[in-house]
């Protein structure tokens, strides 16, 4: 790969910040109006975990599923001059959709607290840049990239959420002058998602390496992102579950610290060795 090549590579990246920026620009804006926009309801609404993880794995799977028709538009001479245009038209789509989830990981609790276009903007730029360094390391190897960004975009994302995303209410009519009566416990399950997603790469690394033909550098990169993923997860979903301050979540925090950390030594491992693999 040539420099003009990472340097257009690099132009769609930022292409596709500055549309998640706006998108998160507008949100903070409308984000105290009532009634809000419905984009913006959908950022207040208390399921918004699950749009988070939609609108985070949206991008891959909208790239695989536009992949064999770019391919064949490309490859015709008569589209030569459409593909610039096309493909920044689509680097906007993505940013969107990026900052839309973005947005759904960092927003407040409550319409009363200040959405600000910060956190998500930093997000977004996480996801992209994450992104494109998974590309790289992978060799711009098309399917692998797509299936690998999934997970590296939903352990950011999760991790994020854990880290500065609010809690939703139970109901956005519910009172908010009533004392609680204890403090809410976060939802348990984002940890344990994040908790068995070693696990579940390892599954992955199996079927890949069983199914396809990849080459010595290839299976060390994609080990290496899978011991780095591990290493996060390990930690992430230890410390969600400590901070319950229950005698069940800290045992199982426990527990999955001792399996990730195998986990990602395991692939830390088989990255040292020279063709390492899982035939």
């Amino acid at each position: 790969m040539n420099s003009s090549f990472y340097l257009q590579y690099a132009m769609h990246g930022v292409c596709e910040w500055v549309a998640a920026f706006a998108i998160a620009f507008w949100i903070s804006q409308a984000w105290s109006q009532e009634p809000a926009p419905a984009l913006v309801q959908w950022v207040r609404s208390p399921q918004r975990q699950w749009l988070m993880v939609a609108f985070g794995v949206a991008p891959f799977l909208l790239s695989l599923l536009l992949q064999p028709l770019l391919i064949k538009l490309y490859s015709s001479g008569a589209a030569a001059g459409a593909r610039i245009p096309i493909s920044y038209f689509l680097s906007l789509i993505y940013g969107v959709l990026v900052g839309l989830a973005s947005s759904f990981c960092a927003a407040p609790a409550t319409a009363q607290q200040e959405f600000r276009p910060g956190p998500p903007a930093t997000i977004s730029a996480v996801l992209i840049a994450g992104s494109f360094l998974l590309n790289t390391l992978l060799g711009f190897q098309y399917v692998l990239h797509m299936l690998g960004g999934i997970v590296v975009a939903l352990v950011i994302l999760f991790v994020a959420r854990s880290m500065i995303g609010g809690e939703a209410p139970n109901s956005p009519h519910s009172p908010q002058t009533e004392p609680a009566a204890a403090p809410v416990q976060r939802a348990l399950w984002p940890a344990l998602v994040i908790g068995f997603m070693p696990a579940a790469l390892i599954l992955g690394a199996i079927a890949v390496g069983s199914s396809m033909n990849l080459s010595n550098d290839t299976s060390k990169a994609l080990l290496v992102v899978c011991s780095v993923v591990s290493v996060v997860c390990c930690f992430t979903a230890s410390i969600m579950l400590f901070r319950r301050h229950t005698g069940g979540a800290i045992a199982g925090g426990v527990l999955l610290m001792l399996l990730n950390a195998f986990i990602a030594f395991f692939f830390g491992c088989c990255a040292a060795l020279t063709g390492a693999s899982f035939h």
